[in-house]
């Protein structure tokens, strides 16, 4: 009964110091917009692998940086789910999108896919420097034959896009500037193979 009593107080008195604190956590996630080119299907299926990257920035929060040595995170805001799952359901839906493969399948779907594509984040984060902020992403991309895993092509993709604020909101606007540039890009890529 007593610790039951003092599980009780404790949970009271975090609710408070929480409320106390008067800022809450702000979600995000990246929707990128703007038009694709549609094109006719040069995939019969495409399944888009889990996105690998440096653990702690594959999470939930939010990344930014002041100079090369040191990195940190936003307390009050992060993303609304792992970055790379919201990453692999960007690029699902930009495939769809833009026509490019009869079916766009995920990691963890176990039809066949006659082609792969893997990715790899190496850079997603927020830099801030005296003469201004920008989103620094990099994602290298790589297509593989699924019946022999054989490396068709890769590629990497970088951007720097500038943010109008120095918060995390200006740089998820950015990021999503970003990422709606690597879906064009990334289309027009594969169009090519």
């Amino acid at each position: 009964m007593i610790r039951l009593l003092s599980l009780a107080v404790v949970t009271v008195l975090t609710l408070l110091l929480a409320a106390c604190s008067g800022r809450s956590l702000q979600m995000y996630t990246l929707s990128p917009q703007g038009s694709l080119p549609h094109l006719h299907p040069r995939f019969s299926s495409l399944r888009v692998d889990y996105p690998k990257g440096i653990e702690d920035t594959m999470g939930t929060r939010i990344y930014f940086s002041r100079s090369n040595l040191t990195q940190s995170y936003y307390s009050y805001s992060q993303w609304s789910k792992s970055l790379n799952r919201i990453l692999m359901a960007n690029l699902i839906e930009t495939l769809q999108r833009s026509g490019l493969a009869r079916t766009v399948l995920d990691y963890a779907s176990e039809a066949d896919a006659a082609y792969e594509i893997e990715s790899t984040v190496y850079r997603f984060e927020h830099r801030i420097t005296p003469q201004g902020s920008y989103a620094d992403i990099s994602i290298g991309l790589r297509l593989l034959r699924s019946s022999d895993r054989h490396l068709i092509a890769s590629k990497i993709f970088s951007y720097q896009i500038p943010c109008r604020s120095t918060d995390a909101a200006g740089f998820v606007e950015a990021a999503n500037r970003a990422v709606s540039r690597l879906g064009v890009d990334m289309v027009k890529w594969l169009a090519k193979k």
